[in-house]
């Protein structure tokens, strides 16, 4: 919201007295363009050699505050892969209260030449602005002759009448932090929330300092007696207030790097973000601007482009009855309209908890963004008598909101109310079985909301374990040929992986795409279910190796489990500061059954192995059985949780250990 501060004083102007650093832009030293490695990361690919930030606020009679965000950044390149950081992204938001402006952008590229430092400065080519939607816009700011060993000097200016919001600032990168100040200046008449987030701490220094306003006004007076009329006369005046200063001075912040099994590591990285509250200004009451979660979805729910779009069902009609008389049963119902709109309608890969186009036109276009389509989706279940209701969601893109605010939600899916609990859905993906959501969506809870203003949060996980079934038969030739037969079961979310990666090719284009057959010659490819998300997705083949089993002398030796072993940790870091994220629970079992050649006996077997992760988190069973001239290997992996906090990584860590160790543990066989 827009807020103009009223009241009766005219032309007044702020001096912002700038405050100095021993940094300057545009002036490197030697000693950093010709820096090879980061004094403390060397493995890094680039680093963040200073930064500075400052907000503060302006006033101008007749519009009211607007904030200055001053921006410079020194950036090394270490490597090629640090190349990426010579171009800076800015995004710059607008809405129906205000937008933001970029100006003043600056920079220069200093590299070392016959062992002087060259200058190149960035032109207007360098500088391109694009409309990413209607909310917000994009600018590039991409560097001149970047290379290997380059310092870049980055500056640049963002002017906002969004006087309530402030961008989250940064504190933390994907490469090192050297040094860092930051400082934001904000009037006594807002009151904002600070809250930080990440894993390294942090120091926010406070401070209150005061501040003058001289302005000009007009008073009328009676020149002499008798006179007709009066005159007025300029005056000067000075106002005097407070400002709250926020300042943060640190260095020597480390990379936060993203690895596997991250949701999103903007949850993770150190920032402070600020949170308008209320305001008090002269002449005007105070305002509160903090809102609950039952506010936001409230207020979302009263949008032309969400509620409203809810109730229309007019256009479908016709369509819809001919599926209602065909299916009597409620479940079976449900099903059949969400396939239905799963069939017609195609996502444009666009999200926001606003319909763009609304959702007549695109069930006329047959396409559309997420909230068209699930939007459409609520209101046909309701129109088939159905208690669904809209639910809000902030992605793992998004991130998880720290308070509540309408920007805090990006996507809509719906639900049915089944009691005490929900059926969940979403029709943008052709392939997803009723109440499973998408990796994307599977982000803590959401928000249901009713068409009587009521909501309430909604679990966001997966509903059920996903299951992975492999079961194989093998026989082992004496010169270490191996043949046999496998079947595979994936069901829920590992299916749906499966299905989303594999839906548009042919059975032979999904064998020779397959990592997991890249060594093996794979024979009678058979798959079951493939676009059926109801169903389990199964398949089976037959397969000829020579690679698998090692021949020495007179033995033989190989994985227990093939090519189907885990031959590598994940986890590789010594340390983790934030959760791991499975995206659901999941088990696997693998069971093989093989014939020993004739003439050939069992040295030595991997023993038998039981573990657990803390908390029944998780289980891994290896157990080898030989009965004649067979011999059965099963191992069963199960992880209980979606996300597993940092505090396990180090049991976790050795919890996979122990699973490579055992699954890479050779069976040698020996002629007899």
């Amino acid at each position: 919201m827009k807020l103009f501060f009223s009241i009766t004083l005219a032309f007044i102007s702020f001096s912002i007295n700038a405050q100095s650093s021993a940094v300057k832009f545009g002036k490197v030293s030697m000693e950093q363009v010709a820096q090879k490695l980061h004094a403390v990361d060397s493995d890094s690919e680039a680093a963040i050699l200073y930064k500075k930030e400052r907000l503060f606020y302006n006033y101008s009679s007749g519009k009211g505050f607007n904030t200055t965000r001053e921006v410079h950044l020194r950036i090394k390149i270490y490597n090629k892969a640090g190349l990426d950081w010579a171009t800076k992204v800015v995004s710059l938001y607008t809405s129906n209260s205000g937008e933001q402006k970029i100006y003043n952008i600056k920079g220069f590229t200093y590299n070392l030449v016959n062992g002087k430092i060259e200058e190149s400065k960035l032109k207007k080519e360098g500088i391109f602005l694009e409309n990413v939607s209607k909310y917000r816009n994009s600018v590039s700011i991409t560097m001149p002759n970047v290379k290997v060993g380059s310092v870049m000097d980055i500056r640049y200016d963002i002017s906002s009448d969004m006087v309530g919001y402030m961008d989250d600032f940064t504190l933390q990168y994907g490469i090192p932090l050297d040094y860092v100040e930051l400082s934001v200046e904000v009037p006594e008449y807002f009151n904002f929330k600070r809250f930080t987030k990440g894993f390294y701490p942090i120091s926010l220094k406070e401070s209150q300092k005061n501040r003058k306003i001289n302005y000009n006004y007009k008073t009328k007076r009676d020149d002499s007696f008798g006179s007709v009329g009066s005159k007025s006369t300029n005056q000067l005046a000075e106002l005097e207030f407070f400002e709250k200063h926020y300042e943060i001075n640190a260095e020597n912040i480390p990379a936060l790097k993203e690895v596997d099994y991250t949701n999103n590591i903007e949850n993770y990285r150190s920032a402070i973000v600020f949170e308008l509250e209320s305001t008090k200004f002269p002449n005007a009451g105070f305002k509160i601007y903090s809102k609950s979660w039952e506010d936001v979805a409230n207020t979302i729910y009263k949008y032309d482009d969400f509620g409203e779009q809810v109730s229309k069902n007019r256009f479908y009609r016709n369509d819809l009855d001919v599926l209602i008389a065909e299916n009597k049963d409620a479940k079976l119902l449900i099903s059949e309209i969400y396939k239905y709109v799963q069939n017609r309608m195609s996502w444009n890969d666009y999200y926001g908890v606003g319909c763009s186009v609304g959702v007549k036109k695109a069930y006329e276009e047959k396409r559309g963004n997420v909230a068209e389509i699930n939007l459409m989706l609520t209101s046909m279940l309701r129109y088939a008598g159905i208690k669904a209701n809209p639910v809000l969601v902030s992605t793992k893109s998004n991130g998880i909101p720290i308070f509540p605010t309408t920007s805090g939600f990006n996507y809509v899916i719906a639900a049915i109310e089944n009691g005490e609990d929900f059926i969940v859905l979403d029709a943008t993906e052709k392939m997803l079985a009723v109440n499973e959501l998408p990796s994307r969506a599977m982000n803590w809870m959401g928000r249901l909301v009713r068409e009587d203003g009521t909501s309430k949060e909604v679990s966001l996980a997966a509903k059920s374990i996903s299951n992975k079934f492999v079961f194989m038969q093998a026989n082992i030739k004496e010169d270490g040929l191996i043949e046999g037969e496998m079947k595979i079961r994936l069901s829920n979310h590992l299916a749906f992986e499966h299905r989303m990666d594999n839906h548009d090719k042919t059975e032979e284009e999904i064998f020779n795409n397959s990592s997991l057959y890249q060594n093996i010659e794979v024979d009678d490819f058979e798959l079951k279910n493939g676009k059926a998300p109801d169903q389990p997705l199964e398949y089976s083949l037959s397969f000829i190796n020579d690679e698998q089993i090692e021949v020495i002398d007179d033995k033989l030796y190989f994985n227990p489990l093939l090519f189907l072993s885990l031959n590598e940790n994940p986890f590789k870091l010594d340390s983790r500061e934030y959760p791991i994220d499975f995206n659901y629970p999941s088990s696997s079992k693998v069971s093989i059954t093989y014939t020993i050649p004739d003439g050939y006996k069992v040295e030595s077997l991997p023993e038998k192995i039981t573990i657990g992760l803390p908390d029944k988190i998780g289980t891994f069973n290896f157990a080898i059985k030989q009965n004649g001239n067979l011999l059965q290997v099963v191992s069963t992996t199960k992880i209980q949780e979606a996300l597993i906090p940092a505090f396990y990584y180090e049991s976790l860590k050795e919890f996979y250990n122990q699973m490579v160790l055992k699954q890479t543990e050779k069976i040698v066989l020996s002629r007899v």
